[in-house]
C-alpha cells in the first residue's frame, strides 16, 4: 500500500539514502479502483470512516509522493487495486469486511499472483536487492505481495510489517524461520526523525491505528529505542 514501506522501513531507507544508495519504493496495490467496486457497501463504509470518497486512491498517492519526496526516493505503482476494490470474475467484491482483509486469499487471486510475479521479474534489475513484507497480521494484500515475490525465484529479503508487529507480539515465533539470516541497518536519531516526518505525510491513514500523532510518535519511539535499526531477513540456501 501507499504507506507500508515508509511505516515499516523508512528509518532504514533514510540511512541508505544518506549513504548514497538508490532506493525505489514499489506500491504493489496502487491501481485505480474499478468503477463497479465503488458501490460496494464495505468500500462506502471505509470511505466514510476515512472522511473521503472516490478520490481515496488519488489522495493516498499524493500523500505517498510527499513522503517519498522528503526521502529523495523514487516511487513506482503497479496496477493491482487495493483488495477492497478487487472484484471476482463475476464482478462481485472479493473482500467485504474487516475480518476478510485478514483472512484467506480468495481463489480468484491465483491468476493475479502469477501475473504480478511476471511483472516484478520484468522490473527488477540483476544488481538490485528485492525486499518484501513478511506478511505479519495476514493482511491479504501483504500475502499477495509476498507470494508473488517468492514465485519469481529471486533471492528475497523480508521486512517486519508495521504497525502489525505492535498488534502481534508473538510475530517473531510465527514468521521468522530458523533458516533466516538477519541483517540490520542502524537508525540514528536523525534517521528516526526523518522516519517520523515522512510518516506524518499519511494523514488519511493515521487515525486507523493511532489516537493522534503524539501517540504514533510515542509508539515508534519506544520501538526505535528497543531496537534502533531496520532489521531484514534473508533465506539461507
Amino acid at each position: 500500500h501507499y504507506d507500508d514501506a515508509v511505516f515499516s522501513c523508512c528509518g532504514g531507507i533514510g540511512e541508505l539514502r544518506q549513504a548514497g544508495e538508490e532506493v525505489q519504493v514499489w506500491t504493489i496495490c496502487g491501481g485505480k479502483p474499478p468503477r463497479a467496486a465503488l458501490s460496494s457497501p464495505y468500500v462506502q463504509e471505509l470511505h466514510s470512516r476515512w472522511g473521503f470518497g472516490a478520490e481515496a486512491v488519488a489522495l493516498r498517492q499524493a500523500e505517498d509522493a510527499e513522503a517519498l519526496r522528503q526521502l529523495g526516493v523514487t516511487g513506482i505503482s503497479f496496477s493491482v487495486p487495493d483488495c477492497i476494490y478487487r472484484l471476482s470474475k463475476s464482478n462481485q467484491p472479493l473482500y467485504t469486511s474487516d475480518d476478510s482483509l485478514f483472512g484467506e486469499l480468495q481463489p480468484d487471486e491465483s491468476t493475479r499472483i502469477a501475473a504480478l510475479s511476471k511483472k516484478i521479474m520484468q522490473r527488477v534489475s540483476p544488481q538490485s536487492r528485492l525486499i518484501c513484507p513478511l506478511g505479519i497480521g495476514n493482511h491479504v494484500d501483504h500475502q499477495l505481495t509476498r507470494l508473488a515475490a517468492e514465485r519469481t525465484g529471486i533471492p528475497l529479503w523480508y521486512y517486519a510489517d508495521i504497525p502489525y508487529i505492535f498488534r502481534h507480539p508473538d510475530w517473531q515465533e510465527k514468521y521468522l524461520l530458523p533458516s533466516f539470516q538477519a541483517h540490520s541497518i542502524p537508525i540514528s536519531k536523525i534517521g528516526f526523525e526523518i522516519w517520523i516526518q515522512a510518516i506524518s505525510a499519511y494523514q488519511s491513514q493515521l487515525s486507523t491505528f493511532w489516537d493522534d500523532f503524539e501517540h504514533l510518535r510515542q509508539v515508534f519511539y519506544a520501538h526505535w529505542q528497543s531496537n534502533p535499526a531496520l532489521r531484514l531477513w534473508h533465506q539461507l540456501v
